[in-house]
């Protein structure tokens, strides 16, 4: 078991401990999450909503936790795929990039 520290908020929310399996699950099912925009637009889909849920799941995790490097770049970018039109290769590639940077959060 691992203890993650959470960040104080308002609320004054105290330490909670967290499993590692269920940080590492949530994890893998917010990467299957960011894997579904690229055939969504490819085939069209609405993916605009597809991002818009993956990230505000990840701004709420990073809420939770202490803000990294890898966060901040990590929600930047998902921010950036909603505000600009891009390329689908570009697109794509943000995506990956966005894959590789949550799993580094993840076992960083």
């Amino acid at each position: 078991m691992i203890t993650m520290k959470l960040s104080m908020t308002v609320e004054k929310l105290p330490n909670i401990e967290i499993p590692n399996e269920i940080v590492k699950a949530d994890i893998a099912r917010l990467t299957n999450q960011l894997w579904k925009l690229i055939p969504m637009r490819e085939n069209e889909e609405n993916w605009q909503s597809q991002l818009e849920t993956v990230l505000i799941e990840i701004t709420g995790l990073c809420s939770l936790f202490d803000i990294t490097e890898d966060h901040l770049i990590l929600l930047s970018k998902l921010e950036g795929m909603r505000k600009v039109e891009l390329d689908f290769f570009v697109y794509r590639k943000t995506v990956f990039e966005c894959i590789s940077l949550l799993r580094e959060i993840c076992h960083g």
